[in-house]
């Protein structure tokens, strides 16, 4: 690799850092907020929010690698032309289809990446993160036992309560139950007891009172208690087996679906098909992204007023062909001999990719007083 052409890469690879550590930052603030709840309606700590949040660490990198290597390809080169280092350079003889083979480099690094990512990766922190929340969802005393918060262990249940005990008794009870909107009941104890046998769990309550509506709407019912037995049975969840999800099987595993991958109802060999092609069809076009970049700043020749309007056509360019990707993808679980068309965005980048940079070769001399 030529000094010149090192120079680019890393320019471009100093770009992908901030880029990378920007995105990052404000998409997984959006699964943060899935995950808190997650965390805390089970119960757990900050441990296993960190642990989670690790775990989906590769599912943010899909969307995050495809932006940031297109915006570091257009962050840096129009920063090359603001400082003049892109003239300087035409003038020594380096055109822009020379410029084509850092930019494919740095775009091949990060195709890499993605299918690193994808086939690797997400495979993996999917299949950890599917088992570990269904473990802490099926514990019914971590999901219930938090102490001083409101938490939902089903729809139209809340339970609060103050104070625990090693020994598991609970002080300060609040139940409310509107699982049944014709009948809701609120119930206030001063301790209980979690009690569970196999297939069967119940909620002893002692010293406490049940309030309900009454015949009127401005009457309430309340009736006060020693001991009184909230059945939970029906909250209890079972781990039998778990059933996978497309995104956790590899590659050659979702091309060719084993007849076991098949009898599953909930997913069809389409299913299969779009995520498998997906793996490979995503990496490709975030390779490409770099170059689409390139050819697109440098095909209206050089303005002192900078790339403003080509980084919009750019950045368009790239929406559309993720868009035709994506659109693509959810027609082939319907009919999948479609497969071939989320190959299509692909083949669309490397033909405009090729036409620019026919049409910048044979502009020899560059519009420096174009305005």
């Amino acid at each position: 690799m030529r000094r010149l052409d090192r120079y680019i890469v890393q320019a471009l690879v100093s770009a992908l850092w901030f880029f990378v550590l920007v995105f990052t930052g404000v998409i997984w603030l959006t699964q943060a907020v899935r995950l808190v709840d997650t965390v805390i309606a089970s119960g757990e700590g900050a441990k296993v929010f960190l642990e989670f949040s690790t775990l989906v660490l590769p599912q943010v990198f899909v969307i995050v690698l495809p932006l940031s290597g297109m915006g570091a390809a257009l962050y840096a080169l129009n920063r090359l032309h603001t400082d003049s280092e892109l003239v300087v350079m035409m003038g020594a003889g380096y055109g822009p289809p020379s410029m084509l083979k850092p930019v494919a480099i740095f775009g091949a690094m990060i195709g890499v990446a993605m299918l690193i990512v994808m086939t690797v990766l997400v495979p993996r922190s999917s299949a950890i993160l599917s088992e570990r929340t269904q473990a802490i969802r099926s514990d019914l005393a971590n999901a219930l036992i938090v102490e001083r918060q409101f938490i939902h262990p089903v729809d139209g249940l809340t339970l609060f309560i103050t104070d625990t005990s090693r020994t598991g008794e609970m002080a300060g009870i609040f139940l409310n139950d509107q699982r049944d909107p014709a009948r809701p009941v609120t119930y206030s104890a001063k301790k209980a007891l979690l009690l569970r046998d196999g297939d069967e769990a119940r909620l002893v309550m002692l010293e406490g009172v049940a309030m309900a509506p009454g015949s009127s709407p401005n009457q309430l019912t309340s009736v006060s208690f020693d001991q009184f037995v909230f059945d939970l049975s029906d909250m209890l969840k079972e781990e039998g087996v778990r059933v996978r999800r497309p995104s956790e099987y590899s590659v050659p595993e979702l091309l060719r679906p084993s007849p076991e991958m098949l009898a599953v109802s909930r997913y069809t060999l389409g299913n299969y098909l779009a995520e498998g092609h997906y793996k490979l069809a995503m990496p490709l076009i975030s390779g490409l992204f770099p170059l689409i970049a390139l050819v697109t700043l440098l095909s209206g020749g050089f303005r002192r007023s900078g790339f403003g309007r080509r980084v919009i056509v750019a950045v368009g360019v790239a929406t559309l062909l993720m868009a035709l990707l994506f659109v693509a993808r959810g027609r082939v679980p319907v009919n999948p001999s479609l497969w071939p068309l989320m190959y299509l965005p692909s083949v669309i980048a490397i033909v405009y990719v090729a036409v620019l940079t026919l049409r910048l070769s044979r502009s020899r001399v560059p519009r420096s007083a174009a305005t």
